[in-house]
């Protein structure tokens, strides 16, 4: 099965990115976790996977190039928009099947994303559940449109995207559920679950 991986990244601009850890993080150390925690996602999926896309949302970025990877831009519109843009462009361009990943799971095992690739021989979409109501990845067959009325950032995302995959009569399947990396206090945990990262001085 031929997939295309698209990681979702934010541009590492200091004050703009992981707002949620500067309760005990400058803006400068913020924007380097940040850093981190895309470079351990993007260099685990160059490892695992042969079709590794980066959907910026600032192509022109410096930190972009250390990957030597195709940077798409994201597009326009909320999440929903910008992520079935990817889709659609790389169903266009030949992929078999998609993966969408965020940055903000860097203590991911390898077996969640190959687990998510396997679910699709049984399922039209693959969910990576996480505690705070929605998922860190999204493994999809075809460009279907499951995003319609989905509020990104709430807690109803999970379900929400659930909701769409039933009206249009998908089967789906459901991963383990894991955690995203938002608070200080996450930063712990996911070094605990086995991210090597060196915190920012």
């Amino acid at each position: 099965m031929t997939i295309r991986i698209i990681i979702m990244c934010k541009t590492p601009v200091a004050g703009a990115v992981k707002t949620r850890l500067m309760s005990s993080y400058s803006t400068d150390q913020a924007a380097s976790l940040h850093m981190a925690m895309a470079t351990t996602v993007i260099e685990r999926a160059k490892r695992l996977f042969d079709d590794v896309v980066i959907a910026a949302d600032d192509c022109s970025h410096p930190f972009f190039r250390n990957f030597d990877l195709p940077i798409r831009s994201q597009g326009e519109g909320d999440l929903g928009e910008r992520m079935q843009k990817q889709m659609l462009d790389a169903f266009m361009e030949g992929a078999g099947s998609v993966l969408l990943l965020g940055t903000d799971s860097p203590h991911m095992d390898d077996e969640r994303l190959l687990g998510a690739v396997e679910g699709l021989r049984a399922s039209d979409v693959v969910l990576g559940p996480v505690e705070d109501g929605g998922y860190d990845l999204l493994a999809i067959a075809k460009p279907w449109p499951l995003f319609e009325g989905v509020v990104w950032s709430s807690g109803q995302v999970l379900q929400q995207t659930l909701h769409n995959i039933h009206q249009q009569g998908l089967s789906e399947s459901l991963l383990p559920v894991s955690f995203d990396v938002d608070y200080p206090e996450d930063i712990d945990r996911a070094i605990q679950h086995g991210w090597n990262v060196t915190l920012p001085l």
